[in-house]
């Protein structure tokens, strides 16, 4: 389903409003971590249009020059350590959030939004934000220009693209990656190595995606054969992990697999802030994936494993078998209902797109991630089933822009893709 969003059509509000209150009420993965934590307070429909209405018109402003983004997140006033309130809280508007927004970024802290007495919204403050930031609430971020990303209760549930209202579907990119980054003897089964490594690359995608150079990442399996579809010499090559420590070879047992509950039990000491060794190895994989991200703005594509072991940077690809311009992919998007559609191997864009795709053609087993400059990301992979090449295209949409509310979600759909049924 899409609508314009230019007038925000209201069947698309009644529909995100029901979504919003249908998972209000529904199970969510926080509950095991804090079944104390409040749920987010649910806007009533005319405020969810004006909060998504003021998010999009901002992003497509300027403030000195640069393009402004924003966080914003509806919530009642507060005081605390993390948080800033004004004395005198400020209407909303585009024209006070294009103010508020370039002091708010890098690292970002997120506009808070309640309505005051007559029942005009009003931005009350704002709250400081972390890569450990989670939140219950409606939160409703600019990602580019006519991009705005609706999420509630951790979990992303819309999207207005330019003149589009969307529902987002997570499930879409991962089902077409998972079968890549999973050891032949954990197919079918849930796997905290998994869980890392589809987390961690959508790490990569977001770091790439922000330093905004643009760059290519190719994800290979270890021991295959990907030296045949790189030119040589490549330039920066010698291999590094990035990474400090090594994780606990955790593994659920039999009776934690047969839930997601019971999952969700064992990867508690894994992903709880409260837990100090897991909360360092979860820093130290954040880091080890910012550096990695930072290496693409090389010309060239770096390649790894599916673990993030890099191999090199700066390489440049060469085809094995030549790809004619007329030749037919699938383009997928991480978007309810979205089917695939028959694309042509010469409309993918420029050389980054054009020479990834040749690579995911060449090298069936792996992935290819590419991020554009203007914050695009496309996944390339080749289909087991079928052999078709299919391209992800505006999979920025599925990334972890929620933080670690976004990791606990795709834990949550990692569990359901492998067949595990709630209690």
């Amino acid at each position: 389903m899409d609508s314009a969003a230019f007038i925000l059509n209201q069947n698309f509000i009644d529909d995100l409003w029901n979504r919003i209150n249908a998972l209000d009420s529904a199970f969510t993965p926080f509950e095991v971590f804090d079944t104390s934590a409040p749920r987010g307070v649910v806007p009533s429909k005319e405020h969810l249009a004006s909060l998504l209405d003021a998010v999009f018109w901002t992003s497509y402003e300027m403030e000195e020059g640069t393009a402004v983004s924003v966080s914003l997140i509806f919530r009642k006033p507060e005081q605390g350590a993390d948080t800033f309130c004004f004395d005198r809280p400020i209407p909303l508007s585009p024209k006070s959030l294009v103010k508020l927004g370039p002091a708010l970024e890098n690292p970002r802290a997120h506009i808070s939004v309640w309505p005051d007495e007559q029942g005009f919204l009003k931005v009350w403050g704002f709250i400081t934000g972390s890569d450990e930031f989670i939140t219950y609430d409606l939160w409703v971020q600019g990602l580019g220009p006519g991009c705005v990303l609706i999420t509630f209760g951790g979990k992303s549930l819309a999207a207005l693209i330019e003149s589009k209202a969307v529902f987002v579907d997570t499930g879409i990119l991962m089902q077409a990656i998972l079968p890549k980054i999973t050891h032949g003897e954990a197919r079918g089964r849930a796997d905290l190595e998994t869980v890392i490594r589809y987390n961690s690359l959508l790490f990569i995608a977001q770091a790439m995606r922000s330093h905004g150079h643009g760059g290519t990442v190719l994800v290979v399996p270890e021991g295959s054969n990907w030296q045949q579809s790189i030119r040589h010499p490549v330039p920066y090559t010698g291999g590094a992990s990035f990474l400090d420590t090594s994780l606990e070879n955790l593994q659920p047992s039999s009776a934690q697999l047969k839930s997601q509950k019971g999952f969700f039990d064992f990867i508690k000491k894994a992903f709880s802030k409260r837990h100090n060794k897991s909360a360092l190895q979860r820093e130290k994989i954040k880091q080890q994936c910012s550096r990695i991200a930072r290496l693409t703005a090389v010309d060239g594509a770096l390649l790894m494993t599916p673990d993030r072991y890099t191999y090199c940077f700066g390489a440049k690809i060469e085809a094995i078998d030549p790809t004619p311009s007329a030749f037919e992919l699938q383009a997928l998007k991480p978007i309810e209902g979205y089917a695939k559609t028959p694309l042509n191997f010469s409309d993918l864009g420029g050389t980054r797109h054009l020479s990834a795709a040749q690579f995911a053609h060449d090298q069936p087993e792996a992935i290819a991630l590419v991020a554009s400059q203007d914050g695009d990301v496309t996944f390339f992979t080749q289909e087991a089933e079928t052999g078709d090449l299919v391209a992800i295209q505006q999979a920025e949409l599925a990334l972890l822009h929620e933080g670690l509310s976004g990791a606990l979600w795709n834990i949550s759909l990692i569990t359901k893709m492998e067949g595990l049924n709630n209690e």
